[in-house]
């Protein structure tokens, strides 16, 4: 059974400022530079104004909740596949999917970026489905809180890296 969710994320700059961020190489390099067990692959497929960002990550064994070490096959790696598609007017639409090794993972939906007061948000909905017998309904929230706090923390990556910008 997968569980739905979703959520949204907002930021103080304008929604153009924030989509040139999301589709640019650089800041997504910047975010992963201290990263010493993830990958990151970007791509533009779809052309100008677009970003296709794939990341995986091994998960050290501390960060991993009891329930999770339980059922865990192997070493948990976690591969997360974002897209953003072009800016129009004042609308961008993207994507993101995920999966995990060592547990059956999958993570799916859809991000819409647009304009608010003071700023812009981004919304976040989709489904989490963790199949694990009997405790793969206890695991699902698990799933869905960590990505709430990937994407909180790519909105801090953004921020810094605004101001780098800016300095």
């Amino acid at each position: 059974m997968s569980r739905k969710f979703s959520f949204t994320v907002q930021y103080s700059v304008p929604v153009e400022e924030l989509h040139r961020a999301l589709i640019n190489d650089e800041m997504w390099q910047a975010r992963f530079a201290e990263a010493t067990t993830a990958t990151l692959e970007l791509t533009h497929p779809d052309g100008p104004g677009t970003i296709r960002i794939r990341m995986t990550e091994k998960v050290s064994e501390d960060q991993i909740p009891g329930i999770v070490k339980k059922v865990l096959k192997s070493e948990l790696m976690l591969e997360r596949t974002d897209t953003w598609g072009p800016l129009a007017d004042g609308v961008a639409k993207g994507g993101f999917s995920g999966r995990s090794g060592g547990i059956t993972t999958n993570l799916a939906g859809a991000f819409e970026l647009r304009p608010i007061a003071g700023g812009s948000e981004i919304e976040a909905t989709g489904t989490v489905d963790v199949k694990v017998p009997l405790v793969g309904g206890a695991i699902e929230p698990l799933v869905e809180n960590l990505f709430k706090k990937i994407i909180h923390s790519e909105r801090k990556s953004v921020e810094s890296w605004f101001a780098a910008q800016d300095a």
